[in-house]
C-alpha cells in the first residue's frame, strides 16, 4: 500500500449510485482506498501545499476512475491554474483591513464589527461541510453534468464575489455587513475547495502536478505580500483619512479576482463524468427515485460521528491543538496588526501594509524550512518556531515602550528588522503543520484498517472556521470593554485617527501582542511531548504493512506495541480491528 502523494489529496473514485445531497456528507462514505504496495522507507518530506491545498473533498465509494494521460501541463496551463490562488492568497487580507474600515468609516463599534466577522465565519464551517461533499457528487445533477462538477464553482462564484463589494460601501445596517461578509468568506469555500482538486484531474503525470503545485504555491506567495505594498500605495496617495481610498482598493481588488478566475476557468480542464466513474445513464433513470428522508437524516448524522471519532487518536489531539492554536492566533494578529500600528506605534496603516509586504521576503526561505524540517523532525522545528515567533513578538512590544528614546530613522529601521524576523516566524507556523498531518492518517489507520484522510483533513479545517469565528468576536468584545474610542471626523468633515486612552492602547497590545505570546506557549508545551516522528511513522507504516500482509498481532515486538500505544492512545490489543486482518 502507498501514501497519495500530496498533488493527489482530494482524488477520488467516485459512485453511481444516486443518493440525497446531504447522504453524501458523510466522511465514512468518502474514504479513498489506496493502492499499490508500500514502501518502508519512506521519506519524510515537506509539502509544498500550504493550507489552501491541503482542503480535500469528501468522498464517496465508487469504481475506479480514469484519468486520460494525452494532455501535457504547460506553462501556460500551470499559470492559469495559479491564478485561482491569486484569489485564494488574496482573500484573508480582507480580514486585515475590514474591520478598521468599518469602525472608521462605517460608523460600526469594535466589538460589532468582529462579531460580523466571527459569527459568519462560524457558519462557514458548516457551509465546508456541505460544499466538498457537493462537488465532489455534482455529476450526479444534470447542471453538472452540463457545466462541470470543480470549473463550475469558479465561475459561479464570481457574481458571488462581486454582491460581497456591498461590505466596502459605508453607511449601511449592520445586518447588510453580516450578509455581504458571509457571502465573502462562503464564496471562498465555494470556490477554493473544488478548485483544490483539480491538479488531480488535470494530469496523472508527477511533473504536471508538481509545476502545477510549485507556480500555484509562488502566486499564492507573491499574492499575500504584492496586496499589502498595493494597499500601502492606495492609502498613502488617496489618503487614509479618505473611505474612498479602500474602497478603490479592495474593489478593484476584487474585479481582478473574478479575471484571475475567469482565467483559471479557461486554462484548466477537468474529468468527464464517464472518467470519473459515474454512469450517466443510470444516473438520469435513478433521477425518478423518489426522496429517502430516512437515508438523508442518516447521512447527516453520520457526519458528525466520523469527524469526532478522529479525537479517539492521541496523536491527532496534540497535532490539531497545535494547529489551532497557531492558526487561530495568528488571526487575531492579523485582525488587530493596523490597530496596533494605528493606534499603540501612532504609524499610518499605510505604513502597516508596507511592513506586512515584507513577507514576500519569506517566500525564497521556504525550501529552507522544508530542509529543517527534515533534519530537526517536528518537535525540534516547533521549538524552534515557537521560540523564535515568540522573540518577534516581544520586538513588536518593545518597539512600541522604546519610540521617543532613539531618532526615528532607527526606530523605523528597527520596526522593519523586527517585522522581517517575525514573519518568517509566522509563515512556519503555517508551514509546519501542514507537513506534519500527511503522517496522521497512518496513526489513525493502525487502529481503525482504513485510511481516513478526508475525515481528518475535513475535520481540522472545520474546528478552524469555528476557533478563528469565536476568537474574532472575543476580539472585539474585550478591545471594546477597555474604552476604544472610535474614530470621528474633524470641523472640515475629515475622518481623524482618535488619541485611544492607555487602557485601550493596552488592550490593544495585550491582543495583538500577549494573546498571541500565550498561545504559542501552550502550543509549544504540547509540541514538546509531541511523538510522532520519521523514526516513529517507519515503526508505524512496518506494522501496518505486516499486518496487511496477514502478520499476527500476538507476534508484535515490545518497541512497536510501545509505539503504537505512544501515538495512538489506544492500547495495542484494541488496534487493528479483527475483519481486517
Amino acid at each position: 500500500m502507498r501514501r497519495l502523494p500530496r498533488s493527489e489529496w482530494g482524488s477520488d473514485p467516485y459512485s453511481n449510485v444516486r443518493l440525497p445531497l446531504v447522504t453524501l456528507l458523510s466522511p465514512a462514505s468518502c474514504i479513498q482506498k489506496r493502492r499499490g504496495k508500500k514502501k518502508k522507507n519512506r521519506a519524510w518530506l515537506p509539502s509544498t501545499d500550504g493550507e489552501r491545498n491541503a482542503v480535500m473533498s469528501q468522498q464517496t465509494a465508487a469504481p475506479e476512475a480514469k484519468v486520460p494521460q494525452g494532455r501535457k501541463i504547460t506553462m501556460k496551463n500551470a499559470f492559469g491554474f495559479a491564478l485561482g490562488d491569486f484569489y485564494g492568497g488574496g482573500f484573508g487580507q480582507i480580514a486585515t483591513y475590514l474591520p478598521v474600515f468599518w469602525v472608521t468609516f462605517a460608523g460600526l463599534a469594535i466589538d460589532q464589527s468582529t462579531a460580523i466577522m466571527g459569527i459568519a465565519t462560524i457558519l462557514s464551517a458548516f457551509a465546508a461541510l456541505v460544499i466538498g461533499s457537493l462537488s465532489d457528487n455534482f455529476y450526479r445533477y444534470r447542471i453538472g453534468r452540463k457545466f462541470g462538477r470543480r470549473r463550475f464553482f469558479l465561475i459561479a462564484g464570481i457574481p458571488v464575489l462581486l454582491v460581497t463589494m456591498i461590505v466596502w460601501v459605508p453607511g449601511l445596517p449592520v445586518w447588510l455587513y453580516f450578509i455581504g461578509y458571509a457571502l465573502w468568506i462562503i464564496a471562498n469555500q465555494l470556490i477554493m475547495t473544488p478548485y483544490s482538486t483539480l491538479p488531480t484531474e488535470m494530469t496523472t503525470d508527477f511533473n504536471g502536478r508538481t509545476k502545477l503545485s510549485t507556480v500555484r504555491m509562488f502566486i499564492s506567495g507573491v499574492t499575500t505580500a504584492i496586496i499589502p505594498l498595493i494597499m500601502a500605495a492606495a492609502l498613502k496617495g488617496f489618503g487614509e483619512q479618505h473611505s474612498y481610498s479602500y474602497q478603490i482598493s479592495m474593489v478593484g481588488l476584487i474585479l481582478v479576482f473574478c479575471i484571475a478566475l475567469f482565467v483559471c476557468y479557461k486554462s484548466t480542464w477537468e474529468l468527464t463524468p464517464e472518467e470519473a466513474g459515474f454512469d450517466v445513464a443510470k444516473l438520469e433513470a435513478e433521477a425518478k427515485q423518489p426522496f429517502n428522508f430516512g437515508k438523508w437524516l442518516k447521512g447527516f448524522g453520520q457526519v458528525f460521528v466520523d469527524y469526532f471519532s478522529t479525537l479517539r487518536i492521541k496523536s491527532f489531539r496534540k497535532h490539531v491543538l497545535i494547529y489551532l492554536l497557531g492558526q487561530t492566533f495568528m488571526d487575531v494578529f492579523g485582525q488587530t496588526w493596523l490597530f496596533f500600528v494605528i493606534y499603540n506605534w501612532n504609524k499610518t496603516a499605510a505604513f502597516a501594509s508596507l511592513l506586512l509586504s515584507c513577507a514576500l521576503i519569506g517566500e525564497p526561505l521556504k525550501p529552507v524550512f522544508g530542509w529543517l524540517f527534515t533534519k530537526l523532525g517536528p518537535r525540534k522545528m516547533f521549538s524552534l518556531n515557537f521560540a523564535g515567533g515568540i522573540l518577534g513578538l516581544v520586538g513588536l512590544f518593545g518597539l512600541w515602550k522604546a519610540q521617543g528614546t532613539m531618532a526615528d530613522s532607527t526606530w523605523t529601521i528597527l520596526a522593519f528588522v523586527v517585522t522581517i524576523w517575525w514573519l518568517i516566524f509566522r509563515a512556519m507556523v503555517w508551514f509546519i503543520p501542514w507537513n506534519v498531518f500527511p503522517f496522521i492518517p497512518d496513526v489513525d489507520e493502525i487502529v481503525t484498517g482504513k485510511n481516513r484522510t478526508g475525515v481528518f483533513v475535513g475535520f481540522q479545517l472545520f474546528l478552524r472556521k469555528l476557533t478563528s469565528g469565536f476568537a474574532t468576536t472575543f476580539i472585539g468584545m474585550y478591545l471594546a470593554s477597555t474604552g476604544f474610542v472610535k474614530p470621528a471626523k474633524d470641523a472640515s468633515g475629515v475622518m481623524q485617527y482618535p488619541d485611544q486612552p492607555l487602557s485601550a492602547q493596552n488592550g490593544i497590545a495585550f491582543v495583538c501582542i500577549g494573546w498571541v505570546i500565550i498561545g504559542l506557549l501552550i502550543a509549544w508545551g504540547i509540541a514538546l511531548t509531541f511523538k510522532l516522528d520519521k523514526r516513529t511513522d517507519g515503526i508505524l507504516l512496518a506494522e501496518i504493512e505486516r499486518l496487511k500482509n496477514g502478520g499476527s498481532k500476538a507476534d508484535v515486538t515490545p518497541e512497536t506495541k510501545k509505539v503504537v500505544e505512544q501515538l495512538t492512545g489506544v492500547k495495542y490489543e484494541k488496534c487493528w480491528p479483527q475483519k481486517a486482518e
